[in-house]
């Protein structure tokens, strides 16, 4: 394909991802149920919960739009998929950490303790690094080419809301050091995420839909 044909296809695309990348209502309330559920799930040791709580997250158009945003030179649309992620993550930690008090201090669950399922999620290491790459690449085809049966499954492994909100489950117990690790995987998650996204629609962004 011809260097205009691909400037062309990055310029399609990037119109898809723009009306899916929205801080309106639906995001913010996907979000906030989203970062609930990531509490509850923790609290209880439930993985089927915590799946839920990823599949609804909306948080990968934004950061996909990020990603053509880069790749198009249009820095608008790289801020706005900024923030839209940020105010996202936001109110999932928000919405973990008031959970996880009322859970609390209602003595629903008065022993909070740092489940191992939960201390996976703020642990980095190098599959961390192989998880987003996988993530970052399947989500910016699945995105762009329409194929929301493909997006499901990748929301569920970047898991950016059970990784924001172990953090924040992790700074209620006053383990600063597990907020850190959380912190800094999300950091490779969300990179790593926008990186490939770049990559893929920068080089291969052929129009076979």
């Amino acid at each position: 394909m011809s260097r205009d044909g691909r400037k062309q296809n990055k310029q399609n695309f990037q119109g898809d991802i723009e009306p899916q990348a929205k801080l309106n209502q639906t995001y913010i309330i996907l979000m906030a149920v989203s970062g609930t559920l990531a509490a509850v799930a923790f609290l209880t040791n439930s993985i089927p919960i915590l799946i839920g709580s990823m599949v609804i997250a909306p948080v990968m158009p934004p950061l996909i739009l990020i990603a053509i945003g880069i790749a198009n030179k249009q820095f608008n649309s790289v801020v706005k998929g900024f923030m839209i992620v940020t105010v996202g993550l936001i109110i999932a930690l928000f919405c973990t950490m008031v959970t996880t008090w009322l859970l609390l201090i209602t003595g629903i669950n008065p022993n909070l303790i740092l489940s191992q399922m939960l201390t996976e999620r703020v642990t980095t290491g190098w599959y961390s690094v192989v998880a987003a790459f996988a993530a970052g690449t399947a989500g910016a085809i699945a995105v762009s080419h329409n194929k929301q049966d493909t997006l499901v499954g990748v929301v569920a492994s970047i898991a950016l809301v059970p990784t924001v909100a172990g953090a924040g489950i992790a700074a209620i117990t006053g383990d600063w050091e597990s907020v850190k690790g959380g912190l800094v995987m999300l950091a490779i998650n969300t990179g790593m995420i926008v990186f490939m996204g770049f990559i893929v629609f920068n080089f291969f962004s052929e129009n076979d839909r």
